[in-house]
């Protein structure tokens, strides 16, 4: 978070009362968002975002394994966030690995949710043979530099890596024990991983008694609080977090989601849309 004066927290707050913030956006205007599509080619599916100065990479790897004993009907999804040290003078040290905890937590609750709610990527669709073989999910995304709003810019990122990502072809046939076995092919020639259901967490906050979405790094001191919305493309609320050291004001609470509500379905139609637009390649 960005260290300013007395002086320029009163100019930015003053600017956000009138609807007219210091790079001239709106209080309900996102930054430009820059998105790059299979940038790393070790990943099964990878994006790197700009969203502003914010920069975040986010890679996808899928591998075989074993069903949790609590869940043998599904697969797994796991999460991991890293804040390089040159992103912001706050990762250095501990900073950076208890921010990227954090980050990863909030990141991971959104994409591991109930396809039947609408939410999320289907986890028993990764199962392959019951309590012996699933898909596991490795989502690791990197922020590169923090110019503000670095968990929508990573979630919107992790839902396109995801978009993104192609599994391998694989057959699932008896042996001679009566066994289930499966066969991996050599090329990523299945279908796409199904990212439909995940949705996009918008980020609004609460500025003086204004509501205000994605704030750059100068703006985040400025907030009293912020409230984490997860929308899918039909624009329901699937998850809610809360963060900042003061309470929310009851009577923002429902405009700050229906602004979630009206950003978040126009947000993931422009990401479906580009990433249609890609060619496929095995």
């Amino acid at each position: 978070m960005a260290d300013i004066s007395v002086g320029e927290r009163i100019y930015i707050v003053q600017g956000i009362e009138q609807d007219v913030r210091t790079d001239g956006r709106s209080r309900a205007q996102y930054r430009p968002l820059e998105l790059e599509a299979n940038v790393v080619a070790q990943a099964d599916g990878s994006a790197r975002l700009h969203l502003g100065p914010t920069d975040v990479l986010v890679g996808v790897k899928v591998e075989l394994g074993v069903p949790d004993s609590s869940s043998p009907n599904r697969g797994q999804v796991h999460v991991s966030v890293e804040c390089s040290s040159c992103a912001s003078p706050e990762f250095k040290g501990r900073g950076g690995e208890d921010w990227g905890i954090e980050l990863a937590r909030a990141l991971e609750s959104s994409l591991v949710g109930a396809p039947a709610a609408g939410c999320g990527l289907d986890l028993a669709a990764l199962c392959l043979v019951p309590g012996k073989t699933c898909w596991l999910v490795y989502v690791d995304a990197l922020v590169l530099n923090d110019g503000g709003n670095v968990l929508d810019a990573l979630s919107i990122a992790a839902r396109a890596a995801l978009a993104l990502t192609r599994v391998y072809k694989v057959e699932v046939s008896m042996n001679e024990d009566d066994e289930p076995e499966v066969e991996l092919s050599g090329e990523r020639e299945g279908a796409p991983l199904d990212a439909s259901n995940v949705p996009v967490i918008v980020t609004v906050s609460q500025v003086g008694n204004r509501s205000v979405v994605d704030l750059a790094a100068e703006e985040e001191p400025c907030a009293s609080a912020c409230l984490h919305v997860a929308v899918n493309s039909k624009a329901r609320v699937v998850g809610m977090t809360k963060s900042g050291s003061s309470g929310l004001d009851p009577s923002l609470t429902q405009e700050m989601v229906e602004v979630a509500q009206k950003l978040g379905p126009g947000i993931i139609a422009s990401l479906d849309k580009y990433i249609s637009s890609i060619p496929v390649t095995s």
